[in-house]
């Protein structure tokens, strides 16, 4: 199953109450519960630089992939 990971990065602004800006970025992650794409993406946000926490995970309603690696026989 495929996953959307809203990630909030800290950044260097800070709000009226002097609180770190979250920056929100969306990622897709692959995994067979909701559970694992939340410990997939805690490592992830753990392998880079900046502080960062997931803030929502919500189920993708996909049927097929079509990529490169999916479906190579499309991309000869």
């Amino acid at each position: 199953m495929y996953y959307q990971v809203t990630i909030g990065y800290e950044t260097e602004r800070q709000d009226r109450n002097g609180n770190p800006v979250l920056e929100k970025l969306k990622y897709v992650v692959e995994a067979e519960s909701a559970e694992e794409t939340i410990i997939l993406s805690a490592k992830y946000i753990g392998s880079g630089m900046r502080s960062g926490e997931v803030l929502e995970v919500k189920q993708l309603p996909i049927d097929c992939i079509i990529s490169e690696k999916e479906t190579p026989e499309y991309y000869k």
